[in-house]
């Protein structure tokens, strides 16, 4: 006897096929990789800079006097800044996909984000800038709020509210740049190398986070450790520094999200 329901509606398959991206696919769900994938994130990334270091470092040079130059314009250095950061980022992932497949490294990748999928980066730029922007008005307003309450109180020293105040001020702040981090991992990489649209890279990048928490932790100690040697000598370790963290977010893009 048959137990299927005549009446019931077809279903149908929900997950979002495959999306194929030159030789490679990028997978539809995220992949979860063990704590030991952040080192090897690291070691592979090497190979794709030392290929083409000089390279590398002169992209990294423009890359710091464009921040520099933009940081010293107030207001709108920082809106322009925050609205190219993804773009920037985004030609010099596309640099590294290149070295990956057997290219070369050009000058030229530096600023390939204004030539392919402009408008999303910058949809993340403009996204990353609001969310700076509300940051600011929910941390300004509740030190002001704070201020307001040691005025109207018994307590005389500042001290005396905020010993009760920060800590989960401080937690829920840690808590949302969290998650905001998340969000915008890998969304540079998803967008500028295959398309994604913009919320979507988001979504992604946040379940892929979720599936591989071990893995970013590792890469993050290391990667913050290296940044730190790279400053020791007059900043200079930072022209290498800098590169292979660029390097390694090709990287481990391309170990969790494309086959």
């Amino acid at each position: 006897m048959n137990d299927k329901n005549p009446y019931q509606p077809p279903q149908s398959d929900v997950t979002p096929p495959p999306i194929n991206v030159g030789n490679l696919t990028l997978l539809a769900e995220p992949r979860a990789l063990s704590a030991g994938a952040g080192l090897s994130w690291l070691a592979d990334s090497w190979a794709l800079v030392k290929s083409n270091l000089v390279v590398w470092v002169l992209i990294t040079l423009v890359l710091f006097v464009i921040q520099f130059v933009l940081g010293i314009v107030p207001v709108v250095g920082d809106i322009v800044s925050s609205l190219i950061g993804p773009v920037l980022t985004g030609g010099i992932l596309m640099g590294a996909r290149a070295i990956a497949a057997g290219d070369t490294l050009r000058f030229e990748h530096l600023f390939a984000g204004f030539k392919e999928n402009l408008v999303p980066l910058l949809g993340l730029g403009a996204l990353t800038l609001g969310i700076v922007i509300l940051f600011g008005i929910i941390i300004g307003g509740a030190f002001v709020g704070m201020n307001m309450d040691l005025v109207q109180s018994e307590m005389r020293r500042p001290e005396d509210l905020l010993s009760g105040v920060n800590t989960g001020l401080i937690a829920v702040g840690v808590i949302l740049l969290l998650l905001v981090m998340m969000l915008f991992w890998f969304a540079t990489q998803l967008v500028a190398l295959n398309n994604v649209p913009v919320f979507q890279a988001l979504s992604m990048s946040f379940k892929a986070c979720l599936r591989n928490p071990l893995a970013l932790i590792v890469y993050s100690l290391l990667m913050v450790l290296l940044l730190i040697l790279g400053m020791i000598p007059l900043l200079l370790g930072l022209l290498v520094v800098v590169p292979w963290m660029f390097a390694s977010m090709y990287v481990s893009y391309r170990q969790i999200f494309l086959k």
